[in-house]
């Protein structure tokens, strides 16, 4: 299963480390080795001297005066620019937990658009009218302009791509945690917002997000994740939706959602229609299960393909891991094989070798929805329908590499004097695709659809809507 997205991110107070100059130097090293030993795809998109330089420049910058949240920063940097997003730096546990456990939440959802920020929903005790839609100018005298260029630098994305940055600043629990972490912990917001022609001021309580979730449920029962799995066919049999907005077997599991069951059902039906138009919605799906992925697309090809060109990791025998819960484990024998590049194949994993077409296979118009959540296996998944069909795309950037990623097994390193965790990927999966002149970005639309702030307060549905009026021209 791969890292979906880690929501536990990076929230510290402002303190000067109790740790000499050594000890955090002695903790970099350790982050810097069990990068380059662990890691498969850090010079994916940069040359080793570039990664090289990056590291000896971050060293440089350490010494006594440096705190806890700007030692983490400075580490969250260079796994920015190392380009992949399965990998980040944690908080310590203990600051973890005690986060948490404190009504700190921003109790509304942002929305990211065109560089600026919005509000989306309210969580807050304030009415939503003259509240919710408007732009913020400022959250605890934080310019958002100056804010959102801090985030962005300290997020992990695939390569060069933004979008998942984008879309993953439009979830309250994302944008608490980036707050809390570039300017400390708060359990009060005093966000500054522009309502008609005016700038007005609000104070706002945090609350917990045991609290928010209750709240959104309550007020907003239509959201992420609320009904992850959908399916219909249009009264003239011309057209289908197939929405699936996570591959992740858990979350699937837990809401007793059988997604193989699903697709068989739905492309049964689809095939028995005649349906010529099959409108595909994986918007802000973020991943998960690897073979989830390659099944969708199975459905949409007609003949045995190759899904990955290779899957590797690069020894099986890590010394970073006995700072890891797997310590004293090494990689089964069973699970690789060397290979002439130095590094080991992954030989046992549903999705390497050659691969069979599931029945009954649509050969029919495909209308793909997408944007920057679209991350992880979807984002794989998406490179393949690409690559291999003639679908139209509609929406932004897709959020993950279109050549791949870095994720499979990911074990979370705690450095030894701060207590800093590290979650590292060890598997480079590699798309069995060619041809994309974009290294390092996603998918780029055929038709660039994104919603405004109007849309999303309205539920209008933008891309939806495209596809639609396509489908209706031909």
């Amino acid at each position: 299963m791969k890292l979906i997205a880690i929501l536990v991110f990076l929230y510290l107070p402002s303190l000067v480390f109790a740790q000499s100059t050594a000890e955090l130097k002695s903790d970099f090293k350790l982050f810097r080795s069990a990068l380059e030993e662990g890691h498969p795809g850090i010079y994916r998109y940069h040359s080793k001297a570039t990664i090289d330089s990056i590291f000896d420049a971050a060293e440089t910058a350490i010494d006594k005066s440096v705190g806890e949240r700007d030692y983490q920063i400075l580490l969250s940097k260079i796994v920015a620019q190392i380009g992949c997003g399965h990998t980040a730096v944690l908080a310590p546990k203990e600051t973890q937990d005690k986060f948490d456990a404190a009504a700190t939440a921003i109790p509304f959802q942002p929305y990211y658009s065109d560089g600026k920020l919005f509000v989306m929903t309210n969580f807050s005790t304030i009415p939503d009218r003259g509240f919710v839609g408007t732009r913020i100018v400022s959250i605890n005298g934080h310019a958002v302009k100056n804010m959102l260029q801090a985030m962005l630098a300290i997020m992990p994305a695939d390569g060069d791509n933004q979008t998942y940055k984008y879309r993953n600043l439009s979830y309250s629990k994302y944008f608490t945690r980036y707050y809390d972490y570039l300017y400390g912990d708060t359990s009060a917001y005093t966000v500054s917002y522009v309502s008609g022609k005016q700038v007005k001021t609000v104070k706002l309580a945090g609350l917990l997000f045991s609290e928010l979730n209750a709240i959104r449920d309550k007020k907003y029962p239509v959201h992420f994740l609320s009904n992850p799995l959908e399916f219909k066919i249009a009264d003239d049999k011309k057209t289908a939706y197939l929405k699936i907005e996570s591959f992740d077997g858990d979350v699937l599991e837990q809401k007793k959602l059988d997604l193989p069951k699903f697709l068989q059902t739905a492309f049964n039906r689809i095939d028995s229609n005649k349906v010529k138009n099959l409108i595909i919605d994986l918007r802000n799906n973020h991943g998960g299960t690897d073979e989830y992925g390659k099944l969708l697309f199975s459905y949409l090809i007609v003949h045995e393909f190759d899904y990955y060109s290779s899957l590797t990791i690069n020894t099986n025998n890590f010394g970073f891991f006995k700072y890891t819960p797997m310590a004293g484990h090494n990689v089964p024998a069973s699970l690789i094989k060397a290979n002439a590049a130095g590094t080991f194949d992954i030989i046992r994993h549903p999705n390497v070798g050659r691969q069979k077409p599931m029945l009954p296979a649509y050969s029919g118009k495909i209308y793909i929805l997408m944007n920057g959540g679209c991350f992880s296996t979807a984002s794989e998944c998406i490179s393949m329908i690409h690559s291999n069909t003639n679908a139209v795309f509609i929406g932004e950037e897709s959020g993950g590499g279109y050549y791949g990623n870095n994720s499979g097994m990911v074990p979370e390193m705690t450095l030894p004097a701060t207590k800093i965790r590290v979650a590292i990927p060890l598997m480079k999966y590699v798309m069995a695709v060619k041809d994309y002149p974009f290294k390092g970005r996603g998918l780029f639309p055929t038709y660039t659809v994104i919603p405004t702030i109007a849309d999303k307060i309205s539920g209008n549905d933008p891309e939806l809507n495209f596809a639609k009026k396509l489908i209706a021209k031909l």
